[in-house]
């Protein structure tokens, strides 16, 4: 008898834990967040909270900076958390860690066991907390930049935490009404900085390493929360590299990992997708040192936005340049969206925002056009055809039909929505998107 009322309990939790996560699946995503390289103006705040988003995250680089610069870096910096809160967002400041000072490059690191250079740096960070120390939190980076110069191992992770304890103990001294993240984002280079991305080496020991980290409770608890990376759900880098290895990426973490940090009481479990929204990836997708044209990911941030739910995250960012973001609007737009409604479909938010940038005698055609440039993304091209979503329907053949039909497009004189710029701005840059479409496929019929 005891045996079949154990069984019928097993049962009911059972049942009531499947019901809880298939609610957080049909919910919106409660932290919805860009890391904003720059603070912004308030034209980009009230699109980015009409798209859904309720939280930002600057950086701190000023050690990259000469020490003259200081003062001004953090009072901007300062004004950009105050006049973001007041526009309704949540603010946070990344940290950067073993980060060599002004004159070396923003990527050179020091040894973390070189104690005078730990401790210069852990006073830098404490008077760079204390001078934005009205931020709502604060997250500790991975690596990248960040990481051993030389070859540390697994002792390198132990490095880190012991590192991001000391950051942790900073925050809460110099900004106590703060909370604190930590941010896996890239730690293997505290193994070794020289471990090669473009390898699976690299992304294994970032799973191995994540699982490493977030195992750890007396580091992960309910007082410093977690940020991962999500590579393997989305990044085409680490995509490349398993299809090159003839292996499946393990994507990290799934819904078991972060229900184990929830009932350890952690409160932040977010994704950290860098990339996607901006669509730069590594520096191999054909504009290497050049700034991106207009186009659009929504079928990828679709992909990765529902990773997120399913894993049980509860906050999600992307990256946008700040006061750059009208470049990629139609990716802020869908990744905002996807976050707040589970049913929305790529489709629907291209229709949607093709509305609001052109007339309704055009918006279809306009669709047609941004359906074209999504289904000939410089990120799709840079994923292995097993990893690639299916392309979107499209009426479109070529480049210059896209261009004849962009021609007929006209700007909507009154969008119904807070758009970061003008919709004939926006016109324009999808023109210069086809016309370098174009100017590629030209030269690769030429050459051919």
């Amino acid at each position: 008898m005891k045996n079949v009322s154990l069984f019928v309990l097993i049962v009911c939790l059972s049942g009531i834990w499947n019901a809880c996560a298939q609610q957080q699946r049909n919910a919106a995503i409660p932290t919805v967040g860009l890391y904003a390289f720059h603070p912004a103006g308030e034209q980009h705040y009230r699109f980015w909270k009409a798209c859904g988003y309720n939280t930002l995250q600057f950086i701190d680089i000023a050690v990259s900076l000469p020490r003259a610069e200081h003062p001004a870096f953090y009072e901007r910096i300062a004004k950009g958390i105050a006049d973001a809160q007041r526009a309704g967002f949540k603010v946070g400041v990344i940290i950067q860690s073993n980060i060599s000072p002004h004159p070396q490059q923003w990527w050179d690191t020091f040894n973390p066991n070189d104690k005078d250079s730990m401790a210069m740096r852990l006073d830098d960070i404490a008077k760079g907390v204390r001078l934005l120390s009205k931020a709502d939190f604060f997250s500790f980076f991975g690596g990248d930049p960040g990481g051993a110069p030389v070859p540390l191992g697994r002792s390198g992770i132990e490095k880190w935490m012991e590192m991001s304890g000391k950051v942790q103990a900073i925050v809460k001294k110099e900004a106590p009404n703060a909370f604190y993240n930590a941010n896996i984002w890239a730690v293997t280079h505290w193994d070794d900085k020289t471990i090669n991305p473009f390898y699976v080496d690299f992304w294994d020991k970032e799973v191995a390493y994540g699982k490493m980290i977030a195992s750890n409770d007396r580091f992960i608890t309910k007082d410093c929360g977690i940020e991962f990376p999500l590579h393997n759900y989305y990044r085409s880098l680490a995509f490349k590299a398993y299809s090159d290895a003839k292996r499946d990426p393990e994507p990290y973490p799934v819904a078991t990992d972060v229900e184990k940090l929830k009932a350890r009481g952690v409160k932040h479990l977010w994704g950290w997708a860098h990339f996607l929204i901006d669509e730069v990836d590594d520096g191999y997708t054909g504009y290497s040192g050049q700034k991106h044209p207009t186009q659009a990911e929504t079928r990828y941030l679709h992909r990765i936005v529902s990773d997120a739910r399913n894993a049980g995250l509860n906050g999600i960012f992307s990256f946008t340049d700040g006061p750059g973001s009208e470049i990629e609007a139609m990716n802020v737009y869908a990744f905002g969206m996807f976050c707040q409604d589970p049913s929305r479909t790529p489709e629907q938010s291209v229709t949607e925002f093709a509305g609001f940038i052109a007339d309704s005698s055009s918006r279809h055609s306009l669709e047609q056009v941004i359906r074209f440039i999504e289904n000939r993304s410089t990120w799709e091209a840079s994923i292995p055809e097993k990893y690639q979503v299916k392309k979107f329907d499209c009426s479109l053949k070529d480049a210059g039909q896209a261009l004849q039909a962009l021609q007929a497009v006209r700007a909507n004189p009154q969008p119904a929505f807070p758009l970061p710029e003008a919709p004939g701005k926006y016109l324009e840059r999808l023109r210069s998107r086809l016309e370098d479409i174009k100017m590629k496929d030209d030269a690769s019929i030429s050459k051919n």
